[in-house]
């Protein structure tokens, strides 16, 4: 805090992404307004900024009607009733039956069949040891070419 304009606190900062030194006039809220190199200027661009003031009032003003009318008209649409309720309950019941009938299929079903039918069918082969098998040979360096080499030779 380096004292007070206007009727605002006013501080000092250095901005290190802009590299700038700004200074913040506190009231209810900080606002940060670049300082230059000039005494005269740095006063000018504080006085701007509180200029400013009236115009970020009406923007501030515009922008809480227009989300006061988005959330009535929120408020309209969640009142509404939904469509294909009806449906959707219908789907939702049978989707329940289904799965019920999935579980008690899965609880008769025998383990130990499951075990013969996994040895009865192909294994998947191992990505493992693919890999550990290309890692065992060696691969022959082809040299680079450059898109200017006409004749195929590396230089």
């Amino acid at each position: 805090m380096i004292g007070s304009y206007r009727g605002f606190e006013l501080s000092l900062r250095f901005d290190t992404y802009h590299s700038e030194y700004q200074a913040l006039l506190k009231g209810q809220r900080k606002y940060p307004v670049a300082l230059g190199k000039d005494p005269l200027g740095c006063i000018i661009r504080l006085d701007h900024s509180l200029n400013d003031f009236p115009e970020r009032i009406t923007s501030a003003e515009y922008e809480l009607a227009t989300l006061k009318q988005q959330q009535a008209a929120a408020q309209i649409e969640v009142e509404k009733p939904f469509p294909q309720e009806e449906e959707l309950a219908e789907k939702s019941a049978r989707l329940a039956e289904l799965n019920a009938q999935l579980d008690v299929d899965e609880k008769h079903h025998e383990p130990e069949q499951d075990e013969e039918e996994r040895e009865d069918e192909p294994r998947r082969p191992s990505v493992l040891a693919a890999l550990e098998e290309k890692a065992d040979k060696t691969e022959i360096v082809k040299p680079f070419k450059s898109y200017l080499d006409k004749d195929g030779d590396a230089r």
